[in-house]
């Protein structure tokens, strides 16, 4: 009697409950290249929601660009798509977009991408991605443009080769998760913006500099660690903050600003302005 009781007890529970069946992986595996035809720059644009997404460098490839795609088909569907214009510049776009089965839910995530782009053309990168680990290589690229905004997940930029064309502009912004930065000096950047929302930055700022650059940071939660090189000349400007920990050794203050000890003989030049939120700025010299 005892166990109807219980049952009966526990049954009301399991009725509010909602048990969704769950879709087994079904894996594919997609390579693609794209043949190149005189294109003068390439622009890509990526959009990489669930997985593993690596970016490198193609050496020697006479493609334009390759990926290896390997991916759920159960859950997503790729969506890739090129064409070039009459002046010579290529627009390449893939996607890897969920697809919505209501009630239904997937074993889990498998999938990833690597992305290879030829070496000797002009590259407009843009890179966004929604839940991934993501690795951006970008050594040995011709960079004009990189633009890399990741929602939640961990992501590394590396660039350990001069870049051999002016970057023009760079952003960098992540959600939730650590971003980690090795050798942004030799991307020979213009103008670099990073934004950050929750977790540490680590910004590497080591590299070939050839011009002076802006550099803008805002930080939410967490705090971002900058590694300079002591032969640039560095100038601070930073936003009063009631939780702020900020560590400036090696910067004298004038004004408002904070000045490096070597400003004024430096060749190179970068304008910093860094505003944080929850969390503190550090500053170490290389």
């Amino acid at each position: 009697m005892r166990k109807w009781i219980g049952l009966w007890c526990i049954l009301p529970v399991f009725a509010g409950c909602d048990f969704k069946p769950y879709i087994p992986a079904e894996m594919e595996t997609i390579q693609q290249s794209q043949v190149y035809s005189e294109e003068k720059t390439l622009n890509a644009d990526v959009r990489f929601d669930v997985g593993a997404l690596e970016v490198t460098r193609g050496k020697g490839m006479t493609s334009l660009y390759t990926f290896d795609l390997e991916y759920d088909k159960s859950g997503f569907e790729p969506d890739v798509q090129y064409n070039s214009d009459s002046t010579g510049e290529g627009h390449f776009s893939f996607s890897l977009p969920r697809i919505h089965k209501p009630g239904l839910q997937r074993e889990g995530f498998s999938n990833s991408l690597r992305l290879q782009f030829n070496d000797s053309i002009p590259l407009d990168l843009k890179v966004d991605t929604e839940m991934a680990n993501t690795r951006l290589s970008l050594s040995g690229l011709s960079v004009s443009r990189v633009v890399f905004e990741s929602g939640v997940g961990g992501a590394k930029l590396s660039v350990y080769e001069p870049n051999p064309i002016v970057c023009e502009f760079v952003r960098l912004k992540n959600g939730v998760g650590n971003i980690d930065a090795i050798g942004l000096g030799n991307l020979n950047f213009r103008e670099l913006e990073f934004e950050g929302g929750v977790g540490g930055a680590d910004l590497d700022f080591s590299g070939n500099w050839r011009q002076d650059a802006d550099v803008r940071i805002q930080v939410g939660i967490g705090g971002v660690h900058l590694r300079i090189p002591r032969s640039l000349g560095v100038r601070l400007e930073t936003e009063k903050h009631l939780f702020r920990e900020y560590q400036l050794e090696g910067f004298i203050q004038k004004g408002i600003d904070y000045y490096s000890e070597n400003y004024e003989s430096a060749p190179v030049k970068v304008f910093m302005r860094v505003a944080t939120h929850i969390g503190g700025l550090k500053i170490t010299w290389i």
